[in-house]
């Protein structure tokens, strides 16, 4: 099908015309929408062009918008920053020889991430194996283990495993470990987005902990595993999925973007073009059983535009205090209100050369320092002597007391690094939320399968409106999702 090539004149002079958009002072986008919608039912038939409008610039927006616009339809994304990407953010700046670091998304894995693979393919960008889960080396109490020590059957010992999770763990990562334990319960799941009705729906009312328990895990193993905090029927169902998959809870195969995994949020960008508005942020929706429409600041102003759908993309703390008129049902709002993310800071860390080589250690490193959970190397196929290490901890630490507390940990010698800066998601205004966490005990229900539904002609897609919350994955999966439906309405 065509595409339809419009700059944002264009897109609100075609939808004038059309009767679907225009100044809030001058028209009722709405009553015109049903005006024509009377007058032109063939404009709902299947595949035939509809005017989209897509809240929020993340790869979910972009994704769901280009898609839309490869089908045929108009579509304009309205972004409330001055950037596109979202989450997905590659800096160069401030740093020296070429190097970048990538603020944001950190990788992507195989298997997993089909989507996600299929538009690196189409749009030749290059995948750069990424061994930051490779010799990896784990501080635990003060302590650094290899992975060939966190094997060690003697070791395995003195943390307190018992024998069949020594076993196991013998030749399996400690990450794997929960699927010991859900490993008998996994058959009865044959559709990865039905999670109730297989005979575990009451588990949703205990913590995946008492499933462990049960089945006699150790102290260890509880500690590792954790669960206290999550049912054990969400958990159950997040690895259920994975085995359908075929995907390892903790894939050790990695991968990022030559030149920062923002590459693939520009190539959406730069084939969607002049539909991408930025500094437009949404103040209201309102939305009918002909259509919607969208009020949005730019500059000192306000404009009001129209549509057939509107697409939010934009996380739900920021969606959440968005008037829509009318107000969506409580079921909703309630979803609004409690869903919950993670978010972190980004720490990058520029060093003069590859100092924990001399010292015979990996820079692949999980810590247990409140200040900095982690650091890995990144950017390594820029041609210098100087190298980037990533590093993730808490919003509300400096830059200097991350680097203080990866000194203190530091197993080496001396390091070499001579700046670091960073990037507080947690203070981001527009994009502050990463990945979704699990849903409260008791309230999957609550969530599931709404979470992903459209309200009339409101669709949601991103990395929250999806079964497994894995970031980018989720994204392009829920934005395909929503496009194939629209395409289809």
């Amino acid at each position: 099908m065509p595409t339809h090539h419009l700059n944002k004149r264009d897109f609100i002079k075609s939808s004038m015309m059309a009767g679907v958009g225009a100044s809030v002072l001058q028209i009722d986008p709405l009553h015109a929408l049903d005006q024509q919608k009377t007058a032109a039912p063939a404009a709902e038939t299947p595949g035939s062009p509809k005017k989209i409008i897509v809240g929020g610039a993340g790869i979910a927006g972009l994704c769901c918008a280009y898609e839309l616009m490869k089908k045929g339809h108009e579509v304009v994304v309205l972004e409330a920053s001055g950037r596109h990407g979202g989450h997905v953010f590659t800096v160069h700046d401030g740093l020296s020889d070429g190097l970048y670091g990538d603020f944001g998304q950190e990788h992507f894995t195989k298997p997993g991430y089909e989507r996600y693979w299929e538009y690196i393919k189409e749009f030749g960008l290059t995948a750069l194996a990424y061994p930051r889960r490779k010799n990896l080396m784990k501080r635990m109490n003060g302590k650094f283990y290899s992975e060939e020590m966190l094997r060690d059957r003697g070791e395995l010992k003195k943390f307190g495993f018992n024998e069949r999770e020594i076993n196991f763990l013998a030749e399996n990562p400690w990450t794997e470990l929960k699927s010991l334990y859900f490993k008998p319960y996994l058959d009865k799941f044959t559709d990865e987005y039905q999670p109730f009705q297989l005979g575990y729906d009451e588990w949703d009312k205990i913590p995946a902990s008492d499933i462990y328990k049960k089945d006699g895990a150790s102290k260890a193993a509880l500690g590792e595993m954790g669960g206290n905090q999550s049912s054990a029927l969400y958990e159950l169902w997040m690895t259920a999925i994975l085995k359908l998959r075929g995907v390892p809870l903790y894939p050790p195969e990695v991968f990022r973007l030559k030149d920062g995994n923002q590459m693939l949020p520009n190539a959406f960008a730069k084939r969607l073009g002049k539909r991408v508005w930025l500094n437009c942020q949404i103040m209201a929706i309102k939305h009918r059983e002909t259509g919607v429409s969208v009020t949005y600041k730019q500059g000192a102003g306000q404009q009001e535009i129209a549509a057939d759908y509107f697409v939010n993309c934009i996380p739900l703390p920021v969606f959440k205090n968005i008037p829509v008129e009318p107000a969506m049902p409580p079921e909703r709002q309630y979803i609004f209100e409690n869903i919950a993310y993670d978010s972190y800071q980004r720490f990058v860390f520029q060093a003069s050369s590859e100092f924990w080589l001399e010292d015979g250690v990996s820079i692949n490193m999980d810590f247990d320092h409140p200040d900095l959970w982690a650091v890995w190397q990144s950017a390594g196929e820029v041609d210098t002597h100087r190298v980037i290490i990533l590093g993730t901890g808490p919003g509300g630490i400096s830059p200097q007391r991350a680097l203080a507390a990866f000194r203190e940990m530091y197993p080496g010698k001396k390091d070499t690094i001579e700046q670091v800066v960073s990037r507080d998601w947690t203070k981001e205004k527009f994009s502050p939320t990463c990945e979704r966490i699990p849903f409260p005990i008791g309230e999957l229900g609550k969530f599931w399968p709404l979470l992903m539904k459209p309200h009339g002609r409101i669709h949601f897609a991103g990395a929250y409106a999806d079964n497994l919350n894995w970031g980018t994955e989720a994204a392009t999966r829920s934005a395909t999702r929503v496009a194939d439906a629209i395409h289809k309405a």
